[in-house]
This record gives structure tokens, sequence and C-alpha cells, in this order.
């Protein structure tokens, strides 16, 4: 699974950092880290809708570290 979280001005001024740091810690707590690769990532053509994270090429939207989370589980479910 390949992980990348937008680190564009608009989406580093709207925590970014956080939602990288929640992410290194769901991937290490789900001993689901095998496999999945979580990269920053520059513009992804959104910036009034960041955070933005791509996920195996599936653009989310309007991240935050509050639910993340969900977005997550929900992509490693698929697998």
């Amino acid at each position: 699974m390949d992980i990348q979280v937008c680190i564009g001005s608009g989406c580093h001024l709207k925590g970014a950092h956080f939602v990288i740091n929640r992410l290194k810690r769901l991937i290490s707590d789900h001993q689901s880290g095998a496999g999945i690769t979580l990269r920053a990532s520059f513009c992804q053509e959104h910036c009034t809708e960041g955070v933005v994270v791509r996920i195996d090429g599936t653009i989310i939207k309007r991240v935050t570290v509050d639910n993340i989370e969900t977005h997550f589980l929900e992509a490693v479910s698929r697998r």
C-alpha cells in the first residue's frame, strides 16, 4: 500500500505534519507496516480541500488527525 501525504504549503498549514505522525503510529500500532510505504508529496492540486492524502492512487480530501484512522483502517481492510 502506498500512502502519500501532501506537504504543500496549504496542507502544511492545515496540519499535514500531524497527519503524518498519526499515520506513523497507526502503521506501527496495527502491525500492518509490512508492505506499506508512507511518504510526503508535494501539491495534489486540491489546495482548498487539504490536508490531502492519496492511498493507492485514491485521493482523500479534508483529512485530519481525527479522521485519518478511519481512512487508514478502510484502506487496510481492502488489502
